[in-house]
């Protein structure tokens, strides 16, 4: 598994330091991937926090069910990239994530989504687009005070779209 560090601390802020395991799934279809849209004008690849004692497989199941409604199938997951990011929480201390990410497939149509109090107020919703499209409209977003994610997430489409092997992975 390829791994990059991101380190986003704006200034050597003291206070708690909060760490965080996410896994995100990117999923490709048609030469469209599956993402996701909030109303600040982002787009990232779905997925979200692990569970105390989950499995990182399970988390991305669970994950991509919840925000797309989509059932990933397990056995075409595949590892692709670990982020290590680092950033400042607005006077609030330091968040330390490790983000992994997997390609795979989901089966069928999108089903009933699951979303958390804040997915819900972003007004999440559920894309197909074409790496290109997602990447110019994420470095359109100028004020990523509400979606400090999209940082991170343009960094990796970046990656993804650099990658000669990404024809060979996902659907």
């Amino acid at each position: 598994m390829r791994k990059i560090r991101l380190d986003l601390a704006e200034s050597m802020e003291t206070g708690p330091v909060t760490r965080r395991t996410a896994v995100r799934g990117i999923v490709r279809r048609d030469g469209r991937y599956l993402i996701i849209h909030s109303r600040y004008g982002d787009y990232k690849f779905p997925g979200g926090g692990r569970q105390d004692g989950e499995q990182l497989m399970d988390t991305l199941i669970r994950e991509v069910k919840e925000e797309t409604g989509y059932d990933v199938l397990a056995d075409t997951a595949q590892e692709y990239l670990e982020v290590y990011e680092r950033c400042t929480r607005n006077g609030r201390g330091l968040m330390e994530m490790i983000s992994y990410y997997y390609f795979c497939e989901v089966s069928g149509q999108e089903g009933e989504r699951n979303l958390d109090d804040y997915e819900v107020a972003y007004g999440y919703e559920v894309q197909w687009l074409t790496l290109e499209e997602i990447i110019k409209k994420n470095e359109a977003v100028t004020d990523i005070s509400m979606v400090p994610w999209v940082v991170r997430e343009t960094k990796v489409m970046r990656m993804l779209a650099e990658d000669p092997h990404k024809q060979e992975c996902g659907a």
